[in-house]
């Protein structure tokens, strides 16, 4: 598959709006602007989040009709066995490492809870004691590897005519289970691969309608149609739930917030993939930053929480003390705008260098287990 380089931007968003949610805004939330601003014009995590899953199931999606309709005809389980090995070397190393750096540190929750952590089960571990804990953010991480239990298979074993039939399965089962989580059994999110699968179907949908030219045109007319609604109903949630106009809430809407967020979602990664204007590829799709911190955004993702609940405080605190000899310096250190872009460059930096000394060595590693067989190794991700 080629790659898409403005996909990393939308990447970037995403761990920014999760960054946000957790970490808050670095200017005034108390006045009307501040307010409007922070609670309607920026998305929350949760979108972030979902916007992750859409991606996910779009991209995974398109690398495995990719690989499943090549003309090298490369058998389906040499794919999924090579589609698990690079997902392993993308993702464990890191994750398996802050998880032995935290058992060592004894970080909070960690010991009493760490088969959770070990077996990407977080989710299950936050549903049954229905609370949360400061290593709880990796319940998205714990829903991504279960859907890949799952999904691979669906697309390599399903005839790809009848693959649409398993996308509005998909679609219903998220919505329906959702529905049950939020309004039935009142859980504190709906953090189980069931109530995720509508998210990572709908991007899957637009690989599938992307395999034929009239089903692609079809999709991305109607995408254009509900993307209008969706807005709509996102904006005027927004709104009302923040009290910013005097208008009723529209009831028992949460339960498709989920749904909302993903159509939206597919509509921006449409936009991106079709995009031909040279000015948003300059400035946006293209940008350098946006891009570079979408492609260590799951380090980002991943060391943020932990860094927040448990070394955010020491650092300042010890950053403080050090400055006290030095009053004007201090009182900077002190400063909140100061101190808040302080802790997002120790995360980014944290990240960064995540990202050159573990990760990407790891990732060369891919480049021995592509998706064709072995005298056609084209890297097709």
């Amino acid at each position: 598959m080629k790659k898409i380089t403005g996909l990393d931007t939308l990447r970037a968003f995403a761990v920014i709006f999760v960054i946000i949610e957790h970490f808050g805004v670095w200017f005034d939330d108390t006045s009307p602007s501040g307010i409007f601003i922070k609670n309607v014009l920026i998305p929350d995590g949760g979108f972030g989040v979902h916007l992750f899953f859409v991606l996910s199931g779009f991209l995974i999606t398109s690398i495995l009709f990719n690989a499943k309709n090549s003309k090298y005809n490369t058998h389906r389980f040499y794919i999924i066995k090579n589609f698990y090995i690079r997902r392993a070397l993308r993702i464990f190393p890191i994750y398996y490492l802050l998880i032995i750096l935290l058992l060592i540190d004894n970080y909070p929750d960690f010991k009493n809870n760490i088969w959770f952590y070990l077996t990407y089960t977080t989710n299950f571990l936050c549903w049954h004691s229905n609370v949360w804990n400061s290593f709880s953010h990796t319940w998205t991480l714990a829903v991504e590897e279960q859907f890949y239990l799952i999904w691979p298979w669906l697309i390599l074993y399903i005839k790809n005519k009848y693959f649409k039939y398993v996308v509005f399965t998909a679609i219903l089962i998220g919505i329906i289970s959702t529905y049950f989580a939020i309004e039935v059994q009142a859980r504190i999110g709906t953090i189980m691969v069931y109530n995720c699968i509508d998210a990572f179907a709908i991007g899957a949908f637009y690989s599938w309608a992307k395999l034929e030219k009239n089903r692609n045109d079809k999709f991305i007319k109607t995408i254009k149609q509900l993307a209008f609604i969706a807005l709509t109903f996102y904006f005027y949630s927004k709104l009302t739930n923040n009290h910013i106009i005097n208008y009723p809430a529209i009831p028992h809407f949460s339960f498709l917030i989920k749904t909302i967020n993903s159509i939206i979602s597919v509509w921006l990664i449409m936009l991106v993939v079709n995009n031909r204007s040279k000015w948003v590829d300059r400035f946006l799709l293209k940008n350098r930053f946006l891009n570079y911190i979408g492609k260590i955004s799951y380090g980002i993702y991943l060391y943020h929480y932990v860094y927040i609940n448990g070394y955010c405080n020491p650092i300042n605190k010890f950053i403080y003390q050090i400055t006290l000899p030095y009053p004007t310096i201090n009182h900077v250190v002190h400063d909140h705008h100061f101190d808040y872009w302080l802790e997002v460059a120790i995360m980014i930096s944290i990240a960064a260098l995540s990202y050159k000394f573990i990760e990407k060595p790891i990732l060369a590693f891919k480049n021995k287990y592509n998706y064709l067989n072995e005298t056609n190794t084209i890297n097709i991700e």
